[in-house]
């Protein structure tokens, strides 16, 4: 049986109602079609019953009189039988249509004697269906004529076709209720589910499958749910091929370079780990070549970008040649490139072997449209780890420190990893870090190296001074300028040291000028970077305005590879 929740949607059901009320209609279509010839029917059996009940109440009075041997009898008899079964009138004549007897309401009555039948066949009724006439010849020869009351036939027929309607009504409702039972069994119910079904679906596109239909019954609608499910299962399968597919681009964009398409930092890491897991039996060490196109932002500039992303594809499909199918090859990113090598055992001079190999197969020259081949310059750091005991990171970071090793040694193109450059590079970031808190603190300060000029009559004069800058450590004491200039140039630091150094050479002016009068000439060297400084020229009439010193007392030296870096910017 239907529940209350079922009942509801069996109400709320827009289609059970339509199939209902199409049956309903149908149905007592088809009724009102019977419903017609049955009231006929009824009618024409009604007054054949009248006109039956009027034979038999007539005959035996007619037989008690003697059919006609006595008149006053007969007559007797005739007036006896009205009113009984619904007579109105009777007439009786002989064989001769004689009227032997005659009583009630005769009037017209004597024309019926002549379609007397057996059985009173061809009986009139009057227009307005009140009475019947029915004649009928006796057993005797007589002929009989009597007219009876048919005026309740009319009513007995509105009777009989509202009881007919009822029933017809009762049972378009039982058949309609029905109805309605059987599609919410049938119909309703495989609708409404197939109609969650749907929706879950649609909110939940990636797990479709998981809101499939029960097996429905063997029929249109079984057929319906099961194509309803495979669907499902499509979307389903669908959405988890894209997903996957998705997933994997984003896999391979996150873990590879999308220039290049070579694995990036974080691919290299990751097989660096692989490594480390590695079944036993694995190669027992791994060692890294971190590879530096150098200038490479100078041939950006020159070139292109358009051009210099073809030199990095050419660059990195040369070194793919240039390695062994087993090797690793990475693009870090603009000009950082690296090998992944797994060896039996770390072998420098192969491994310096290798890095040689790498360098002769990626400096040859890069034709990129101009008229003469670009030739790369290249340097290599190397590091390597026990395979066992592998950290990704911070083989990486080994190698950095080897590449930058070879920045400092003149010509080297390559260079190994070892502790000392771990030491020095912590030693370098100490000292960067006091390097900011002295120029903040004031620890720098100037020394002048004097400048003499040669006179003619003989003896020297002095003709201005060069400002040389000092630094005194609070606690390494007096730190050389060879160790701290190149550190403060390569950290940025050369800026503020450098204005530092400027105000204080003008202020060392303002004080001679105080104290004696006169001052010498005083040159500041300016950095490549501060000379790059497009405010630089405010900066020197804020230093002399400060002091209150003219350009005349200050002299500035610029190297002249900082002077040819920008010749529109120097001038």
């Amino acid at each position: 049986m239907p529940t209350m929740n079922s009942w509801r949607d069996l109400i709320a059901c827009r289609l059970c109602w339509k199939i209902a009320f199409a049956v309903f209609t149908l149905i007592l279509a088809v009724e009102s079609v019977i419903l017609v010839p049955s009231y006929q029917r009824f009618e024409q059996n009604r007054l054949r019953q009248i006109a039956d009940g009027a034979i038999i109440a007539t005959e035996p009075t007619l037989a008690a009189s003697g059919y006609g041997t006595h008149r006053p009898l007969l007559a007797r008899g005739v007036a006896n039988s009205i009113g009984q079964y619904g007579i109105l009138g009777a007439l009786v004549a002989g064989r001769d249509s004689e009227i032997l007897a005659t009583s009630g309401a005769t009037a017209g009555l004597k024309s019926q004697l002549d379609l007397a039948q057996p059985m009173g066949k061809g009986a009139r009724r009057s227009g307005d269906g009140a009475w019947l006439d029915v004649a009928w010849p006796s057993a005797e020869g007589l002929k009989i004529a009597v007219r009876v009351d048919t005026s309740r036939v009319a009513d007995e027929g509105v009777a009989f076709a509202l009881r007919i309607a009822g029933l017809v009504a009762v049972i378009v409702l039982v058949v309609t209720a029905g109805t309605m039972l059987v599609l919410h069994r049938l119909v309703l119910r495989p609708v409404l589910r197939l109609r969650e079904s749907s929706l879950a679906a649609g909110a939940d596109p990636d797990a479709a499958d998981s809101h499939v239909v029960a097996r429905g019954p063997r029929d249109e609608i079984g057929e319906l749910i099961d194509a309803h499910n495979a669907l499902l299962g499509r979307v389903a399968e669908s959405k988890r091929r894209d997903r996957e597919v998705a997933e994997e681009r984003a896999r391979f964009l996150s873990h590879h370079e999308p220039l290049t398409g070579l694995p990036n930092r974080a691919a290299l890491l990751e097989h660096l780990r692989q490594v480390r897991l590695g079944p036993k039996g694995a190669p027992g060490a791994v060692s890294l070549y971190l590879i530096n196109v150098l200038a490479f932002r100078v041939l950006n500039a020159s070139f292109g970008s358009a051009q210099c992303d073809e030199l990095l594809l050419r660059f990195a499909a040369q070194l793919k040649r240039s390695c062994a199918p087993a090797d690793f090859v990475a693009h870090f990113g603009a000009d950082r490139f690296a090998v992944v090598r797994a060896n039996g055992e770390f072998a420098p001079a192969k491994a310096a072997e290798f890095a040689e190999w790498i360098l002769a197969g990626v400096s040859e020259g890069y034709d990129l449209g101009g008229a003469a081949a670009v030739s790369l310059a290249v340097r290599v750091g190397i590091a390597s780890a026990a395979a066992h005991n592998l950290d990704g990171t911070t083989l990486v970071n080994e190698a950095e420190l080897a590449l930058a090793r070879t920045r400092a040694e003149d010509g080297a193109r390559y260079e190994f990893y070892s502790p000392a450059f771990g030491e020095e590079a912590k030693s370098r970031q100490a000292l960067s870090r006091d390097l900011e808190r002295g120029i903040a603190a004031g620890e720098m300060f100037v020394v002048l190296q004097p400048k003499f000029a040669l006179l003619q009559e003989g003896g020297v004069r002095l003709s201005g001074a060069e400002v040389l800058v000092r630094w005194r450590h609070p606690a390494r004491g007096l730190i050389k300028p060879d160790e701290f200039i190149p550190l403060a140039e390569s950290t940025g630091l050369i800026v503020p040291l450098g204005n530092r150094i400027l105000a204080d050479a003008c202020s060392l002016v303002r004080d001679w000028l105080d104290r004696h009068g006169w001052a010498p000439r005083l040159a500041v060297n300016l950095s490549a970077r501060q000379f790059s400084l497009h405010d630089l020229d405010l900066h020197l009439e804020k230093a002399l305005a400060l002091a209150r010193i003219t350009a005349d007392y200050l002299e500035v030296e610029v190297t002249e590879s900082a002077a040819m870096k920008d010749v529109q910017q120097t001038a």
